[in-house]
């Protein structure tokens, strides 16, 4: 089997099986614990902090990290708006079920960050690619660490106010 068409086809594979295990449990409910959503938040904050301590971007770095946290920011608000809150009417617990919408969102963001890879899906080669891919790993950091600190405070926020 060619090596190039299984690096290319088995990510995509994988994506469909999460996926696809992500949209059976869709409209499952499940609790929203509001004291915990600071964690993941806090532990990508930690691992972000530790690479650009370890390994400090370029100033084109950095400017794709802030780019990136900044529209990874308003994508984790509209996730978070996108999940259903409500109360369980037998325990009180606040639950948590994330819409069709959201998880579509979701897919489409992986699919614009495969088109925006920094091979581009073809094979580059020397210190070019390189640097590239360093650029695209500290916006991709950024955008992560805004995605999940702006979903996770919209999510607290909403479950405030139930």
């Amino acid at each position: 089997m060619n090596q190039n068409w299984l690096q290319s086809l088995l990510p995509l594979v994988i994506l469909a099986v999460v996926f696809a295990l992500r949209w059976r449990n869709i409209n499952k409910a499940k609790p929203l614990k509001i004291g915990r959503l600071w964690i993941a938040p806090a532990l990508i904050t930690l691992v972000a902090g530790f690479v650009l301590v370890t390994m400090p971007p370029s100033a084109l770095g950095w400017a794709a990290f802030f780019g990136a946290a900044a529209i990874g920011a308003v994508v984790g608000w509209q996730r978070g708006r996108l999940m259903h809150i409500e109360r369980d009417a037998e325990s009180g617990d606040l639950m948590m079920r994330q819409t069709p919408a959201a998880l579509i969102l979701l897919l489409g963001i992986v699919g614009i960050r495969r088109l925006v890879s920094p091979s581009g899906g073809a094979a580059a080669t020397g210190d070019k690619l390189a640097g590239t891919a360093l650029v695209f790993t500290d916006g991709a950091l950024g955008f992560a660490l805004g995605m999940v600190i702006a979903m996770r405070l919209t999510l607290w926020l909403r479950a405030r106010e139930h």
